[in-house]
């Protein structure tokens, strides 16, 4: 890659800013000029148009862009619960066309069953896919043990806080060693300090498990603080308009927030919303 800093160059469809510390891993996720429309009372309605990404295998990657400008709509397409109107998503080259084993999924909110325990819930991927729920048991305890809560398998989800359920869904996604991980504004209804230690708390379940990474967000310092590169999307009909590689070291601590580097880039984003129109902010 040409090394171009971090200056903008802004073209008709995207922009992109390099950086040759970063390079492409071998795509996992793609998409190929993607576009969704909706039939509405008002006639059709499009919600996503020509868009286009790649992922590579490893990568955090988040999407941000206005309310309204299709993120969930996208990763609803890379899960396989939407089809798309025109173009197509791709897991390591084979078209999603449906919810697969090798997708996880954790939402805004972690909607655990409230009449089963951690442990449980944590299992329902496995039944649901009819695999022996013995054989997994060990994994959940590994995985619950890797988010800090080894001690509350047997608890339910009332007697949790906020992050602790919010941790549940993330294991949950992850049990049956899906190949992508996708989150949709998993830390959008907890407060700012707990907010704040999700965060730290997902890099690090990321460096364990290595997965490959689609975060949903509207937060530009989580997008920042998390991300190998944070894409931006237009407003409604959505694209991809710009790439920013996010070259900070990792691992990443609370301190790194108050460094002028982070502050950098997250104010260079914060200009690239400032241009979009009012409306759509």
């Amino acid at each position: 890659m040409a090394e171009r800093g971090y200056d903008t160059v802004l073209r008709a469809d995207q922009a992109r800013i390099h950086s040759d510390s970063l390079e492409m891993p071998h795509p996992i996720l793609t998409a190929e000029t993607l576009s969704v429309v909706y039939n509405s009372s008002r006639g059709p309605q499009k919600a996503v148009d020509n868009l286009s990404l790649a992922i590579g295998d490893g990568e955090f990657v988040s999407i941000l862009g206005p309310s309204g400008c299709g993120k969930s709509t996208f990763l609803n397409v890379a899960a396989g619960l939407l089809q798309p109107s025109g173009g197509r998503a791709a897991l390591s080259g084979q078209t999603i066309s449906g919810p697969r084993p090798d997708i996880g999924v954790v939402f805004q909110r972690p909607t655990l069953l409230p009449w089963a325990t951690v442990e449980q819930n944590v299992l329902i991927p496995i039944r649901a896919l009819r695999r022996p729920i013995q054989q997994y048991r060990s994994r959940a305890h590994e995985l619950l043990e890797m988010v800090g809560l080894k001690d509350h398998a047997g608890h339910y989800p009332e007697e949790l806080s906020g992050g602790m359920q919010q941790r549940v869904g993330i294991v949950r996604a992850l049990i049956h060693d899906p190949s992508l991980l996708l989150m949709d504004e998993p830390f959008a209804a907890l407060d700012a300090m707990t907010r704040e230690r999700m965060s730290l708390e997902l890099q690090d379940i990321w460096n364990a498990s290595q997965k490959t990474v689609l975060f949903i967000t509207h937060s530009i310092p989580e997008a920042v603080f998390l991300s190998d590169r944070v894409l931006i999307m237009s407003p409604s009909p959505g694209r991809i308009r710009e790439e920013i590689v996010i070259d900070l070291p990792r691992p990443r601590d609370a301190e790194l927030m108050g460094s002028s580097k982070y502050a950098e880039i997250c104010g260079r984003i914060r200009k690239i919303f400032s241009q979009f129109p009012e409306k759509a902010q």
